[in-house]
């Protein structure tokens, strides 16, 4: 009989704690005022542009990278195509509510954008230095591939809305589509003239992921079309979601460790190492921990990204050049 109800208490109490820890740390995230964005115009010579599918891809992949560029004097802007509503382990947690209403997936999102401007603050950057384009979670491929114009907006199935709804958003009520978003990212790498530029991995596993890749380099493309000065022709991918798992290894905190380049890729990909300074390395892994929604389920595999190094591939990229091959649709909108 004891037996029996000891593995749903065992639950109850992990559920109970993470709970406690999330609305412990609540009061931190009071404070921090969201303020609507405007595109920073630096006259620095470094200006480092970040393309983030959700708050938090941007420290696990880039953190050090960003750390160490803001003490040297750079500057930093980190873009997030969406708010990471999404997230259904995330919304229970912070709503302590087994029901998936559109409103606390909302709440979520909004949450999840001040735990994105805590994490930059542990990394020295300011507010300033984010801009939240507020686009549908687990929705990046459809605005692709189904919903590229405006006249047929993508309806996300998690927060019932067909436009950005985040007061904060770059281009507040903006329908959900692919070309809106392309027209963000294109109005804003023009306006930053980023000398370099992080976006996601084309080979992740995530879908989100595989289409901000998309999107980050069909604007630059045009970008550079444009104006041949406005980026760099080569892009860093990186990587937070491998086929070939676990990776990375070994799990949980480790920040003497290095990280190795994915082994599936390995042979494929042009991979460079990036070796961080081991302060850079800690306030990496404040900065991933400053994401409570996600820390407490997936504390351990998060962790795993802060290591002695960073690992990047390098991608040339040329105005109107052909479109990056695309396996789920063949050009913008064509499905």
């Amino acid at each position: 009989m004891r037996r029996r109800w000891f593995a749903p208490l065992a639950v109850a109490v992990l559920v109970l704690l993470g709970a406690a820890y999330a609305y412990l740390q609540a009061p931190v995230l009071w404070f921090i005022r969201l303020d609507p964005p405007t595109i920073p115009v630096s006259q620095n010579d470094e200006r480092i542009l970040v393309i983030a599918p959700h708050p938090d891809d941007d420290v696990l992949a880039a953190g050090g990278t960003m750390a160490e560029a803001e003490v040297r004097g750079a500057s930093v802007l980190v873009v997030y195509l969406t708010s990471g509503d999404a997230n259904q382990a995330g919304k229970r947690l912070i709503t302590m509510t087994p029901f998936l209403s559109a409103s606390s997936f909302r709440a979520l999102g909004q949450r999840r954008q001040k735990e994105a401007i805590l994490a930059l603050r542990r990394l020295g950057l300011p507010p300033e230095d984010a801009i939240f384009l507020n686009y549908p979670d687990f929705g990046l491929i459809d605005l692709i591939t189904r919903h590229w114009s405006a006249s047929s907006p993508y309806r996300s199935r998690f927060t019932r809305q067909s436009a950005t709804y985040s007061r904060v958003a770059f281009d507040s009520g903006a329908a959900y589509c692919g070309e809106n978003v392309l027209s963000d990212l294109v109005a804003i790498i023009e306006a930053y003239r980023p000398t370099a530029v992080y976006v996601p991995h084309p080979s992740d596993t995530h879908p989100d992921h595989r289409a901000g890749y998309y999107f980050a380099v069909l604007a630059i493309q045009t970008a550079l079309a444009d104006d041949p000065g406005a980026a760099p022709h080569e892009v860093q991918c990186y990587l937070t979601h491998a086929s070939q798992r676990p990776w990375p290894t070994p799990r949980g905190v480790g920040v003497t460790r290095r990280l190795d380049f994915p082994p599936a890729l390995l042979n494929l990909d042009r991979w460079e190492s990036v070796p961080l300074q081991a302060w850079s390395v800690r306030e990496k892994l404040d900065a991933i921990r400053a994401h409570f929604s996600q820390w407490w389920a997936s504390g351990s595999t998060l962790a795993s990204f802060a290591r002695s190094n960073e690992v990047f591939m390098v991608v040339s990229v040329e105005p109107y050049a052909a479109v990056p091959h695309w396996p789920e649709a063949q050009a913008p909108g064509s499905v």
